[in-house]
């Protein structure tokens, strides 16, 4: 299978291959990284946030990050069953009170996977070529990584080979990575140690095959954030994904 299209129609595959996913039997807690303690742990509050400007806070830069995303619909993905399930065990565990709970509607509107990041200010988004007619996505289930740890991601995965093939096209034309496509869903405060570290282990292990979310994918963002949970940050672009539509601007309140 073409490696450009092959992590966008399995991330999970793909990210086993890899060896990325967070190895559970090596370890007895859910440690924070560097990474994550320096760049989103800091973010985990509820205060409210300015639009986007120079005035940086903690775990804010500016410029800002300009980056093509795939946007996802929040509420299919909370009227689904097995997300739903899988976000009451999680609550109900032990490993419970320690996630950002105000996170999930603080993000609601700006969930998205990243198709292409860190593109020059200024960089208009290109229609991709040879559109299929429609073209959907599918969420799966939780993941924790070997990076970032401390965030339950949900992978994302196109439908089909054709909306594979033309998202793939324009991560090409983007000069953009081709790898497996990763939503941040969840972060957690602390450190998942003990009983909460086996149970969470146990979820993400049993949710992860019975979470398959299918959603129509109408258009791209070309959105700026300065930082990495997008709590500051505007779509700049929307462009739909059809032949001849131009972009539409749109701006998300910070």
């Amino acid at each position: 299978m073409n490696e450009a299209v092959a992590p966008l129609l399995d991330p999970i595959a793909e990210l086993s291959r890899q060896g990325a996913a967070y190895d559970w039997a090596a370890h007895g807690t859910l440690t924070l990284d560097g990474r994550y303690r320096e760049r989103q742990l800091p973010l985990l509050d509820d205060r409210a946030r300015a639009p986007l400007g120079p005035d940086t806070g903690p775990a804010e830069y500016w410029p800002p990050i300009r980056s093509a995303v795939i946007p996802l619909d929040s509420r299919r993905l909370t009227a689904d069953a097995g997300l739903a399930s899988f976000l009451a065990a999680l609550r109900r565990s032990d490993a419970g009170p320690l996630v950002w709970w105000p996170g999930l509607a603080l993000r609601a509107d700006r969930l998205h996977a990243t198709l292409a990041g860190g593109l020059e200010g200024g960089r208009e988004l290109p229609a991709p070529p040879q559109l299929a007619p429609r073209m959907d996505m599918v969420v799966r289930g939780p993941w924790i990584g070997r990076f970032n740890t401390g965030r339950i991601y949900l992978p994302v995965q196109a439908a089909d080979v054709a909306s594979a093939t033309a998202l793939a096209q324009l991560r090409t034309r983007l000069g953009a990575a081709h790898r497996p496509l990763l939503a941040g869903y969840v972060q957690f405060t602390g450190e998942v140690t003990g009983d909460a570290y086996r149970q969470l282990r146990e979820l993400v292990a049993t949710h992860q095959s019975r979470i398959a979310v299918r959603m129509p994918l109408s258009a791209l963002w070309l959105m700026d954030t300065m930082d990495d949970l997008v709590l500051r940050s505007r779509v700049v672009a929307r462009v739909p994904l059809r032949n001849g539509a131009a972009p539409v601007a749109e701006e998300i309140p910070s």
